[in-house]
């Protein structure tokens, strides 16, 4: 019964999330009629339209964000959807759009790697073409090592990483004719994206901005195992820990892709701070280059794991001296 109960009260909250985000969206559109309200879909693990091209948003206006790389599937590429919320229909689609929103942000959806179907909703001036013609200039960026990386900024859980790491022109570049970018945080809560600067032609990141960003679906993995773990989603503060273990597991040496995903996830489960305690900082000192960090780690025993959590081991001042 306890686990009933839990469910019941976890779609409760999700009903009452989606009745908020919808009423701020309708408040916004409203205010702003001149605007275009432009839904952004990432097909790449699931559509909105079938295969059969049919659905509620199969008729609607639509713009494909082209991806000019071969190794890019044509039907991956992003698209916009222009929603009419003048008409019932469209205040339907939109209230749909964010219901497949939350459902996308359930712990087990995310954990399974099911995708963000919805980047959130844009509100333009700007036609749909001019907006997804802006959005093809800047998806396909180039690393500091030259490579080619497509840039996933229409997907929320990378938006909200991303976002941060930029300038106020970077910001401006990437928002594009858009004026604001509504969207789902990492703790898929409803927040806006905007400047009011004129905008800039290009994101151009830096060779550091891109160190930040390669990390991010490393940190976006991490968290969705543990908003699995704790059947809920992960508090602002983990999210801080999550990015800043990610860099912390760099610094030593951490290159393999799940080796960096338990380092973060101890972060989040044990302690923010956990590498910081003498025997994980032996282990990892100790490890040797060809040795997993998981299997380093391996050594501490239950005891050892409780007292990292309990934390009394760890002095504040101290570490940030």
């Amino acid at each position: 019964m306890k686990g009933a109960g839990h469910q019941e009260g976890a779609n409760t909250g999700e009903a009452a999330a989606i009745d908020t985000t919808v009423g701020i969206l309708r408040a916004y559109f409203s205010k702003h009629p001149e605007m275009h309200c432009l839904l952004a879909v990432d097909p790449s693990q699931r559509d909105l339209v079938d295969e059969e091209g049919t659905g509620p948003y199969a008729g609607l206006s639509r713009a494909v964000v082209e991806i000019d790389h071969d190794d890019f599937p044509q039907a991956h590429q992003p698209y916009l959807i222009e929603l009419d919320l003048t008409t019932p229909d469209g205040v339907t689609l939109l209230k749909d759009s964010v219901r497949l929103a939350y459902e996308d942000r359930r712990p087990a959806s995310m954990a399974s790697g099911l995708g963000q179907r919805v980047g959130g909703w844009l509100a333009s001036l700007a036609p749909i073409d001019d907006v997804a013609t802006r959005w093809s200039d800047e998806v396909l960026q180039y690393d500091e090592q030259g490579r080619a990386c497509v840039l996933r900024f229409y997907d929320s859980r990378a938006l909200t990483l991303i976002w941060p790491e930029l300038t106020e022109q970077q910001q401006q570049a990437l928002l594009g004719p858009a004026k604001v970018w509504h969207a789902l945080d990492a703790c898929a809560r409803p927040c806006v994206y905007s400047r009011v600067d004129e905008s800039r032609r290009s994101l151009s990141l830096t060779r550091e901005q891109w160190q930040k960003i390669h990390r991010h679906g490393l940190i976006n993995r991490a968290l969705a195992l543990h908003a699995l773990a704790v059947s809920r989603q992960p508090a602002p503060a983990e999210v801080a820990a999550a990015v800043a273990a990610a860099a912390r597991a760099e610094q030593h040496g951490l290159r393999d892709r799940e080796d960096v995903v338990a380092f973060i996830a101890h972060a989040l489960d044990w302690h923010p701070q956990f590498d910081r305690h003498p025997k994980v900082a032996k282990a990892l000192q100790e490890r040797a280059p060809d040795t997993y960090y998981t299997a380093a780690i391996d050594e501490l025993q239950p005891e050892d794991i409780e007292a990292i959590r309990r934390g009394a081991w760890y002095d504040e001042t101290r570490a940030s001296s």
